[in-house]
């Protein structure tokens, strides 16, 4: 009996010891996972945030809207055209972080047939620019509102929740899942990449752009143009008039625009040109007028 009675209470002490060091581990691991909201999911995909609280010099500090698409769904660029919805994400309710930019990859055009739009046929991850607003723990409390498409389309909203104490870091796998986002947005404007010139036509409803394009292109590929303004306005999907002499040429019509619009401002509408994997991003407040 007292050989019994030793044995359990040796079994019961490591039982416990296992416990505690269990308890260890989970508390050590913990700060990775909960920088991850969890995945939110609906019929054709789902998506989560995933945050790297570390400040950089600016102050910022970044994040993905990670979205996983099913097969053959797919989801909108922030200026789809006249049909689809764009992705929206409100920090409102957060405490002490506040989101300070949503950054888009550049989109594919899509015709399923109804319409040509822009988006996203593939999983795609939204980095964004976060700030802190107060010292000490923060709370993102995030609304998060997508369209995601196959044969039919599903409005997609979901509460997506992080804590944030002070010291959390972050995880090597979200670091480098943010990293890699981050990459694929598209390049400043450089000398062999760039818009050349803007000029606003037909009384204001449409745009004719013209890019300086890579010496380098791969064989068949054509470039493509993405236009976006304020909310409330929507460009059609731009007809490509000349693709010569390293030089690409478009004409784009405004689809819509809010009530009581004035005058098109170039300054507020922002411009991608994709030429197979490379792609610049751009403000067409910046390029010159086109010459007459």
């Amino acid at each position: 009996m007292n050989t019994i009675a030793s044995s359990s209470r040796i079994n019961s002490r490591v039982l416990r010891l296992a416990a505690s060091a269990a308890l260890i581990l989970a508390f050590a691991v913990s700060p990775s996972w909960s920088l991850d909201s969890g995945w939110a999911e609906t019929e054709g995909g789902r998506m989560r945030l995933v945050v790297d609280p570390e400040l950089r010099a600016d102050g910022t500090m970044l994040a993905i809207l990670d979205i996983d698409l099913d097969p053959g769904w797919k989801t909108y660029w922030r200026d789809p055209g006249s049909a689809g919805i764009p992705p929206m994400l409100d920090f409102s309710q957060s405490k002490g972080v506040t989101l300070e930019e949503f950054h888009y990859p550049p989109p594919v055009r899509v015709d399923d047939g109804y319409a040509i739009w822009a988006g996203y046929t593939a999983p795609v991850q939204f980095p964004l620019t976060l700030r802190r607003t107060a010292t000490g723990d923060a709370e993102i409390r995030a609304e998060a509102f997508i369209g995601i498409c196959a044969k039919i389309c599903v409005p997609f909203q979901a509460a997506l929740s992080i804590d944030l104490p002070q010291q959390l870091a972050a995880s090597d796998a979200a670091k480098t899942m943010i990293a890699d986002a981050v990459a694929l947005l598209p390049e400043p404007e450089g000398s062999d990449f760039r818009l050349q010139s803007v000029q606003v036509t037909n009384d204001g409803d449409e745009l004719e752009i013209e890019a300086t394009l890579p010496n380098f292109r791969p064989r068949g590929v054509v470039p493509e143009l993405f236009v976006a303004g304020p909310e409330g306005f929507a460009f059609a999907p731009p007809t490509l008039l000349g693709d010569d002499d390293g030089v690409a040429r478009w004409r784009v019509r405004l689809e819509r625009r809010p009530n009581k619009a004035g005058k098109l401002d170039l300054s507020t509408i922002d411009a991608v040109v994709t030429l197979g994997q490379r792609s610049i991003g751009a403000n067409l407040g910046s390029a010159a007028p086109a010459k007459s």
